[in-house]
């Protein structure tokens, strides 16, 4: 057994715990990150599968209003990139595939309608404080239906219907009857997303990336605590005696500090052993916020053709596999192959995502020429990623809690508990769900654990 000491054991090394550490150090106190992986970055992974190429599995873009993450990029000495967008998108409904103003053409009164209903999204979110959604003027009767059962009744035609429904799945990444609609009032109040949730990059969420790729940056702030990340450390238990917080680690590692910053997405922290146990209400909730499906599958060229073609890479697709997808390239200064992103989310990653590879792969193939041509239906590589197989995360992109849960355990995300504090981004008050959600997350689970220290 060997023991450390810290003033603060922050439990998780993904983006928002680096945050938290990166904060306490700069204050003068000492922390100490214990990761369960071998590796940093959490829903962050950087692969480089041909020299020069970065694909990003899991956190990708940041947009034009994540200040936090471009300050932090700044600092950092990492340059970004404009995610392309210039041309037309396709999109494919009942059989039939249009692009760009000949679909807004075919479907002008569908797409009206569904534009209305995203206005009605706007109005209502307008009501809910992401402080306190719970205490929204109609949070009871909001979180007591799905997302989906509104949807069913606004009146949308069926491709309306289905149009909302994978948009807001890109967005979510669990189908519309699992997430209530306070839920989803909620990541519109901290993102803003139905604002331009039918933006082919969704507006102010998808506009930049990062060259050389994102793992940079929790690398980075890694590197900057030293020796203070310790990986291969999965945490098992958490025991507070007096004003000792002792961690104990898989492997025979213990952590005594002053406070604990457990920055795991809800239903990973209750998977740890907490003594005294936490409050009945924070456990309940940890039972309600399961992780998201995600599946990213990028698909390689050699040249991006169809920029020449005049075509932006996204698809829009009721079929699937894939029922989104974009273009995915380095920098156009550096060149490089060309790589389409196709999206695999919600009960596409449960199902295609389980199957055979080399089926997934075939269909992936034929719908790519079906978008993008016969030329689309031989690539030269596929990489692929999904998140629920892996063992420290179990999901992406984020955890939305069903019916009731926030009316009824909401209160308890971000709640401290004693010297215990909750970072994540599903517990930031702006854009929860993204990087820019983790940063805010991770600095203000370190300003609690400070102001405790005194």
């Amino acid at each position: 057994m060997s023991v450390r000491e810290a003033d603060v054991i922050v439990v998780g090394a993904g983006l928002s715990g680096l945050v938290a550490a990166r904060e306490v150090l700069k204050a003068g106190r000492e922390p100490l990150v214990l990761e369960a992986n071998d590796r940093v970055g959490g829903r962050i992974l950087t692969e480089e599968p041909v020299p020069g190429v970065f694909l990003e599995l899991g956190a990708q873009w940041i947009g034009d209003t994540h200040h936090r993450m471009a300050a932090l990029a700044a600092e950092l000495g990492i340059a970004l990139y404009q995610q392309f967008e210039d041309g037309d998108t396709s999109y494919e409904f009942g059989g039939r595939v249009l692009r760009g103003d000949a679909f807004h053409a075919a479907y002008a009164d569908d797409l009206e309608h569904v534009e209305r209903v995203l206005r009605e999204l706007d109005a209502m979110a307008e009501t809910v404080d992401v402080a306190a959604p719970w205490l929204a003027p109609k949070a009871d009767e909001w979180d007591r239906i799905t997302v989906g059962q509104w949807y069913d009744a606004q009146g949308l035609s069926p491709l309306g219907r289905e149009l909302i429904e994978i948009c807001t799945v890109g967005i979510l990444a669990v189908p519309t009857v699992e997430v209530s609609l306070l839920g989803l009032l909620v990541n519109v109040v901290t993102c803003g997303v139905t604002a331009d949730l039918l933006s082919e990059s969704e507006g102010g969420a998808q506009t930049k990336r990062f060259v050389g790729g994102t793992g940079q940056i929790p690398q980075r702030l890694a590197d900057e605590l030293g020796e203070r990340v310790v990986l291969s450390s999965p945490v098992m238990s958490i025991d507070v005696s007096g004003d000792v917080v002792t961690v104990t680690c898989r492997g025979g590692l213990v952590a005594t500090g002053k406070q604990a910053i457990v920055a795991l997405a809800p239903t990973l922290a209750g998977r740890i052993m907490y003594d005294p146990p936490l409050p009945g209400v924070r456990d309940q909730l940890t039972q309600r916020m399961p992780q998201a499906s995600a599946h990213k599958s990028f698909i390689l060229y050699d040249e991006p053709f169809w920029r020449d073609e005049g075509l932006n890479a996204q698809l829009i697709s009721d079929a699937g596999p894939a029922r989104m997808s974009n273009d995915s390239c380095m920098p156009e200064e550096t060149g490089g192959p060309g790589i389409i992103l196709a999206f695999l989310e919600g009960e596409n990653a449960r199902v295609e995502g389980r199957w055979p590879e080399e089926q997934r792969q075939a269909a992936l193939r034929e719908e790519m020429a079906r978008h993008f041509g016969p030329r689309a239906a031989k690539p030269e590589l596929i990489v692929e990623g999904g998140w629920v197989e892996r063992e420290w995360t179990r999901g992406c992109y984020n955890a939305n809690p069903g019916p009731c849960g926030w009316i009824h355990f909401g209160a308890s995300l971000s709640e401290p508990v004693g010297p215990i504090k909750w970072a994540a981004t599903e517990t930031a008050l702006q854009w929860s769900g993204y990087m820019e959600g983790a940063v805010d997350a991770g600095e203000r689970a370190a300003r609690e654990v400070l102001a405790d220290l005194g």
